[in-house]
C-alpha cells in the first residue's frame, strides 16, 4: 500500500496538472478533449473549462462564420458535439463540404435545388455537412442516433449532415428539402446558451429556424423543473426595452440571438429544467406553435 502512494505521489509530482486535468469539466453534455481536427488542422479551442479564442477564430473561419460578429459565430454546442463524435470513434480529420450559411447564401441553395431546408441549421451556424476520415459515414449516422441529442442526415454518399437542433434522422429520400410549402414558423425552437448552470447564473436563450419576421415574445418566460423538485415560476428578461404590454417585437434573426436572456434564482435548486415561452403575438403564421419548450439543460452547484 505505502509503495503505491509513494508511486502515485512520484506520478502527479512529474505531471502537475494531470489531476486538475482531469477535474476539468465544461458546460456542455457533450463533449471531447478540446481538439478538434478539420481539414488536416488540429486546433485547441478550449483549455479545460476555457475556451481558446485563437482556436474558436480558426475554425469559424474554415466554417466561413463571421467571427467579428457574435451573432453570426459557430454554436459552441455544434463545436463540441464534434469533437465528441471525434474522440469517441477514433476518427481523422473532417472534411468540410458545407458550414455556416447566411440566409441569403442558403436561399440560393434552395433556388438552385440544391438539399437546403427552409429553416436549415446551416444559418444557425450550428450544422454541417462532413466527412470524417477512417469512419464510414453511415457509422456516424447510426452513433448520433443512439445519442438522441442532435440532427443527423445521411445521403448513401460519403458525407453526412450533423446538427444540434432537436434530435431527428434522414437520407436523401425523406429530408423534404425541397419541399417549397413556407413553413410559417412551424418548426422554430429554443437553444440555451450551455448544457450546463449555476444557481442565480444568466442563461442566454437563442431563438433558431425562424423563417417569418416579425414575432412577438413575451417580457417573462417560465422556468420548469423536470423532476418535480420546484414548482414553475415565472422569470423576468433581463432587458425588455422597446415592449408594449409586457410583448417584445423582433423584427430579425439577429435579435433573436440577442434580445433573450434572463436569471435563475439563487435559490434554485440542481437538478433538469427548461424554459417556456407563450408567444404574445404570432402575427397569423398559422403553423407557428403558440408555445415552445427550450432543449433541456441542468442546473448543478459546482458547474465549471
Amino acid at each position: 500500500m505505502l509503495r503505491h502512494i509513494f508511486f502515485l505521489a512520484l506520478i502527479l509530482m512529474i505531471f502537475p496538472n494531470l489531476g486538475a486535468e482531469a477535474a476539468d469539466t465544461t458546460r456542455f453534455l457533450l463533449s471531447g478533449d478540446g481538439v478538434l481536427t478539420i481539414r488536416g488542422e488540429s486546433l485547441r479551442f478550449r483549455e479545460g473549462s476555457h475556451y481558446n479564442e485563437a482556436g474558436l477564430k480558426r475554425l469559424n473561419q474554415i466554417f466561413g462564420a463571421n467571427w467579428s460578429a457574435p451573432a453570426e459565430r459557430l454554436d459552441l454546442r455544434f463545436i463540441e458535439v464534434l469533437d465528441y463524435i471525434q474522440d469517441h470513434l477514433k476518427g481523422g480529420s473532417y472534411a468540410l463540404k458545407s458550414g455556416y450559411r447566411s440566409p441569403r447564401l442558403n436561399q440560393g441553395l434552395r433556388a438552385q435545388g440544391k438539399l437546403a431546408a427552409q429553416s436549415s441549421m446551416h444559418i444557425e451556424g450550428a450544422a454541417g455537412d462532413l466527412l470524417l476520415a477512417g469512419v464510414d459515414s453511415s457509422s456516424v449516422f447510426d452513433f448520433v442516433k443512439s445519442l438522441d441529442c442532435c440532427g443527423i442526415g445521411y445521403y448513401h454518399s460519403r458525407h453526412f449532415h450533423l446538427d444540434t437542433g432537436p434530435s431527428r434522422y434522414w437520407d436523401e429520400k425523406t429530408s423534404k428539402t425541397e419541399d417549397s410549402t413556407p413553413q410559417r414558423n412551424e418548426k422554430i425552437i429554443m437553444q440555451p446558451a450551455f448544457d450546463i448552470y449555476r444557481p442565480g447564473e444568466s442563461v442566454e436563450l437563442k431563438l433558431m429556424r425562424i423563417t417569418e419576421y416579425p414575432i412577438g415574445i413575451p417580457t417573462r418566460i417560465s422556468l420548469v423543473s423536470l423532476d418535480g423538485r420546484r414548482q414553475p415560476e415565472t422569470l423576468p428578461l433581463l432587458s425588455d426595452s422597446g415592449a408594449d404590454a409586457g410583448c417584445l417585437t423582433l423584427h430579425s434573426y439577429l435579435e433573436a440571438r440577442n434580445r433573450v436572456k434572463v436569471s435563475l434564482p439563487k435559490n434554485t435548486a440542481p437538478g433538469p429544467y427548461e424554459l417556456r415561452m407563450k408567444f404574445c403575438n404570432r402575427y397569423d403564421y398559422e403553423k407557428m406553435p403558440e408555445e415552445i419548450a427550450s432543449r433541456r439543460f441542468e442546473i448543478r452547484k459546482d458547474a465549471p
